[in-house]
């Protein structure tokens, strides 16, 4: 098959060369001005413009290329390919760039830059493989490889220096942006242009047969190169005015920050919470009447002093260490404290802090709500997640909670542990005769009986209908027969008076004594339900310990 020559139309050549520098100065000038934004969701959008930029271009300048590459023969693109040519090249830039600042030194330059630069060379030989004509297509391997190191090297080079130039002043930042967008302008083309001479062709009528997909004639492609030329040439001024428009808001909004002082000032003063600002140093600069109030001190009791000598707060001590990097950042912190009144009486708060930057000084301002309503309905719902209801005793869970806690601390300590299992003997029939009222007030008079009896670090629990247990640290299986012998007879000598008549009831109690140290909280319960069980089958109302 004959070898087809090709020709190169220079004017197109040079014109891709100045769409390639043109996109790589945009593209660094966005990115520098993503790196110099604080905020992660600015810093996204402009690092997105900037690969945006950089991707059109090189994309661009890819296609004008191929344009400037004359052929002899009618060329088709296929669209698909070529629109993900365009995605890859855009993707890896951003990628490029988001490596590389996360830490500014050389491996991350490399890292970002290799991504970038395989990701140029992909789109170039992606969007080469689009390209259909009557000829069948070879490639020099070693001419590609080396336009694939020269995308990663170049790519490499600029992502280091663009991050290396960041303390430059602005009025030389410029001149070394203009100087860095040649330079990787250049190589960009250096490595179309080196992977184009790697490209040849031989000559096949039948090539085009394999065409498949929807295809685009060059005419249309040069058309959409036009408007693509155009977004690049829009994207600077876009960020221009972009930056106008946040330089221009932010200093009416200083501006009117300062004319409304007095407004804002009438603000602080009528917010119920606390309101003070302290300097790094922790000195009072301005408190409002609600500091005052709450605190018990005159206003220039607390702008004489600091801020903790009131504020008693875990993080007050590591305040530069902790709480600063994260102001630092423009963002608030929030910590719960204690603060102390003048009286010496203390109440729990929320304290919300962020840092001003005034005149180069820095000035923490601090919202403190009592919270004192809201700790005590959180010790409410804490207790009543762990309590019964009807008897006010331990539930299940905070019964087998304190039963695993207490287990390791006698296996740590080689001390005795007992548990009781108890049941009322034939509480359902009870029910059943006298109605769940009767039943209900016979759980709380065992309740209040089994709370008389046991000690105070005893712990008994409800773990359902007429069924509870007594964790009894410390204490051999013959001290707990005994203290259940007492509960037994405290309970046998019981009367619930209901329409005229008296009710007693009884209790059949299991004991189960830690003598394993393998054995586990739920070995032990089994243990002292198997007893129980052996209490009832002997005849209720009695107490039996747990044998093998």
């Amino acid at each position: 098959m004959p070898y087809i020559e090709a020709s190169y139309n220079y004017p197109f050549v040079a014109v891709s060369v100045v769409v390639a520098i043109l996109s790589s100065y945009v593209a660094l000038d966005l990115a520098n001005v993503a790196w110099k934004t604080q905020e992660k969701r600015h810093l996204k959008k402009w690092l997105g413009l900037s690969s945006l930029a950089l991707g059109l271009g090189i994309w661009t300048m890819h296609f004008i290329g191929m344009f400037a590459f004359k052929l002899p023969l009618p060329v088709h693109y296929e669209a698909a390919l070529t629109l993900i040519s365009l995605l890859l090249t855009v993707a890896a830039c951003f990628f490029g760039f988001v490596i590389a600042h996360i830490r500014h030194n050389a491996w991350y330059a490399i890292l970002g830059g290799t991504i970038m630069g395989a990701g140029i060379s992909g789109m170039h030989y992606l969007g080469t493989h689009a390209m259909h004509l009557e000829a069948d297509k070879h490639y020099d391997i070693l001419l590609l490889t080396l336009s694939a190191f020269i995308a990663i090297t170049i790519s490499s080079l600029a992502l280091w220096l663009i991050t290396s130039i960041r303390t430059v002043k602005m009025t030389r930042s410029i001149l070394i942006k203009i100087l860095l967008a040649c330079i990787m302008g250049i190589a960009i083309s250096s490595m179309h242009y080196t992977g184009m001479a790697a490209l040849s062709l031989n000559s096949n009528e039948t090539a085009l047969m394999d065409m498949h997909g929807f295809m685009v004639e060059g005419e249309f492609m040069a058309a959409n190169l036009a408007f693509v030329a155009i977004l690049l040439i829009l994207f600077p001024v876009y960020a221009a005015r972009y930056e106008n428009r946040i330089s221009d808001r932010i200093s009416s909004e200083l501006e009117l920050l300062r004319l409304n002082e007095s407004r804002l000032r009438t603000l602080i003063e009528n917010v119920p919470d606390e309101f003070y600002i302290y300097d790094m140093k922790g000195a009072v600069i301005d408190v409002n009447d609600a500091t005052c109030d709450k605190l018990g001190y005159t206003r220039s009791e607390l702008e004489s002093g600091t801020v903790f000598d009131f504020e008693q707060c875990p993080l007050a001590k590591k305040f530069i260490k902790t709480v600063w990097p994260v102001l630092e950042t423009g963002a608030s912190y929030t910590v719960n404290g204690i603060h102390i009144c003048k009286n010496g009486s203390e109440y729990p708060v929320e304290i919300n802090m962020t840092c001003i930057v005034d005149n180069e000084e820095k000035y923490i301002f601090a919202l403190a709500r009592d919270v004192t309503e809201t700790e005590n309905l959180k010790a409410h719902l804490s207790k009543l997640a762990m309590t019964d209801e009807l008897t006010g005793l331990f539930n299940r869970r905070a019964f087998i909670s304190s039963l695993d806690k207490e287990l390791s601390r006698a296996k740590r300590n080689n001390n005795d542990v007992s548990v009781l299992m108890i049941d009322i003997d034939f509480f359902k029939k009870l029910n059943d005769i006298y109605g769940h009222h009767v039943g209900d007030i016979a759980l709380q008079h065992f309740s209040r009986a089994a709370k008389n009896t046991v000690r105070t670090e005893d712990t008994i629990g409800r773990l359902g209908g007429e069924e509870f247990a007594v964790l009894l640290p410390n204490t051999s299986s013959n001290a707990a027969h005994h203290l259940a012998e007492r509960l037994r007879e405290s309970i046998e000598n019981i009367l619930i008076e209901h329409d005229g008549q008296k009710i007693n009831f009884t209790i059949s109690v299991g004991i189960a004594t830690l003598d394993d140290k393998n054995m586990t909280s739920t070995h032990l319960v089994q243990n002292a339900d198997h007893a129980l069980y052996n209490a009832k089958e002997s005849g209720r109302n009695r107490v039996m310990l747990y044998s093998a």
